[in-house]
């Protein structure tokens, strides 16, 4: 009998702590879904450059490029690369350079673009063109353009 006692005491024990976990993760998805109404939510009002964002950049070096995927995640091959003429590249690089941006929250699942701006190194970013907003991988952070010097018409126009 004792061992029953035991037995039961115990799997009580486990159902209450399992329980106990379900509700903290619960609690915590909810809060992720209630924070997150928008994928572009401005975080603070400072602003940044383009050389603020990109650590170490220098775009004075002679050699610079953007390569530019658009993804489409219905593919196997998600990535399909565009082709863009170097007078395009050059303002788009321009057009990035001049660019404000602030930090903001970003929806992973809406990235339409993969780019790589390449200057005395490469920065490779997601980007949300709809959204005016991207991903830099190299330091993980999130910004929105806030006064973009036609970057994105310009990507979107190289692309169509």
């Amino acid at each position: 009998m004792k061992k029953i006692i035991m037995i039961l005491s115990f799997l009580i024990i486990i159902t209450v702590g399992f329980l106990i976990v379900k509700k903290d993760q619960s609690d915590s998805t909810t809060d992720v879904m209630k924070n997150n109404n928008s994928t572009t939510d401005v975080l603070e009002n400072t602003e940044y450059s383009a050389k603020d964002i990109l650590a170490n950049a220098d775009f004075n070096v002679e050699k610079q490029t953007i390569t530019v995927h658009t993804i489409d995640t219905d593919k196997k091959d998600i990535f399909t690369r565009i082709e863009i003429p170097e007078e395009t590249q050059k303002k788009l690089i321009q057009a990035f350079q001049n660019a404000k941006f602030a930090k903001t929250t970003i929806d992973p699942i809406e990235y339409d673009y993969r780019i790589t701006i390449s200057l005395n190194t490469g920065y490779t970013m997601y980007l949300i063109s709809d959204k005016k907003s991207l991903h830099i991988v190299n330091n993980r952070e999130n910004y929105a353009i806030v006064n973009d010097s036609d970057f994105f018409s310009i990507l979107v126009n190289a692309t169509k």
